[in-house]
Order: C-alpha cells, then structure tokens, then sequence
C-alpha cells in the first residue's frame, strides 16, 4: 500500500549558479534562506513554516544538465498562493525581471484556479497556482 495522504516536503535543484538561483527564489516567491551548507554547496529556503521547501545544489563548474540527455529533470513544481489575486499579481514583476513565462496567466480547466508557470535562472518551469484544494471537485476529474 502507498502514500494515504501527503504533502510535498521538499524539492531540491541541481543548479549552476547559488548566488543567482537564491536571488531568484527571494525575489520572485518571497522566500527566506534558511541554511547553507557550504562543504556541499547547498542553500536552503523556506516559505516560513518549515526548515526548508526547497534547496539549491550548485553542480561543479562546467557540467551542465542537457534537457532530454543524461540526468532525467524535472517538468516542474507548483507553489500554492491564497489567492487568484496573487496569482495574476505576480505577472507584472515576471515580465519586468524579464523572467521567460511559459504559460499564463490562465484559468486552469478542471479545479478552475488561476496559474502561471515560469523558468527558474536553470530552466526548471516554476508554476504558482490558486491553491486548487479550495475548489470543488469538477465532474469530469471524478
């Protein structure tokens, strides 16, 4: 028998750049660092409730991750807001960082939650969502 219920613990980056890989967590979710290792070359961040929600692993200089070859990667991660206003919020800092949007801002069909989904400095797709669990079930997801 699997997982009953569970909640995202945490997600960790191989990324090339520390430095810019935390300035563009701060910055763009607000997160706050909450460790660094540097023997490991990792930091730490959090939303504020837990230690951590996501870490960052600096890959040694010169190896570079090639989407589709080598080291599987990741489609994307969602970070849950209160608000359908936070989403469509977010949208104006996005385009003034020059931060690439992938999709979005857009009403997402089956919860029917705002969302919008964005490349991290190492091309990771960063998607922010109304949280979905607000919403009532759709007939056609049951």
């Amino acid at each position: 028998m699997g997982v009953k219920q569970g909640t995202l613990g945490h997600v960790v980056f191989n990324v090339r750049s520390l430095r810019k890989s935390e300035i563009f967590y701060r910055t763009i979710l607000g997160m706050k660092v909450s460790g660094r290792n540097l023997r490991t070359r990792m930091s730490f961040l959090s939303f504020g409730r837990e230690h951590h929600d996501i870490a960052l692993m600096e890959l040694p200089r010169g190896l570079r991750r090639i989407a589709g070859k080598g080291l599987p990667g990741l489609h994307h991660f969602c970070v849950y807001v209160k608000s359908n206003k936070e989403v469509k919020e977010l949208v104006p800092l996005l385009m003034k960082k020059r931060i690439p949007i992938v999709s979005g801002p857009e009403i997402l069909e089956v919860a029917r939650n705002h969302s919008v989904s964005f490349l991290d400095p190492d091309g990771n797709r960063v998607e922010v969502a109304c949280n979905a669990n607000k919403f009532k079930r759709s007939p056609r997801s049951a």
